[in-house]
């Protein structure tokens, strides 16, 4: 199981012009599209370097990436108004056990 941020609906908020409105409120503070799209601004700027960005997925490109790497199928979505993405992949076909 996976999740990571949407960038679908990231980039939907970007296209609105709010690359710094906060899309929601988390435990270190506003998060912006800004921060999804390259990593938690005040994080990296305190020198949490592991907390910058380096790359980002849609659903489709997600679920394609399972398939390509293996797993036989990948079951998820999108949580939009999340901006998040959920996948469940699995190397075999499931059995109705």
């Amino acid at each position: 199981m996976l999740t990571c941020p949407d960038l679908q609906s990231i980039c939907e908020a970007v296209a609105k012009d709010k690359l710094l409105d906060p899309l929601y409120q988390s435990p270190a503070g506003p998060i912006a599209p800004l921060d999804v799209l390259y990593g938690h601004r005040a994080s990296v700027a305190a020198g949490k370097h592991h907390m910058a960005h380096k790359c980002g997925f849609t659903y489709s490109v997600l679920s394609q990436l399972f398939l390509i790497n293996g797993f036989m199928n990948a079951y998820g979505g999108r949580r939009v108004q999340a901006f998040d993405l959920w996948t469940v992949a699995c190397e075999r076909r499931p059995t109705e056990a």
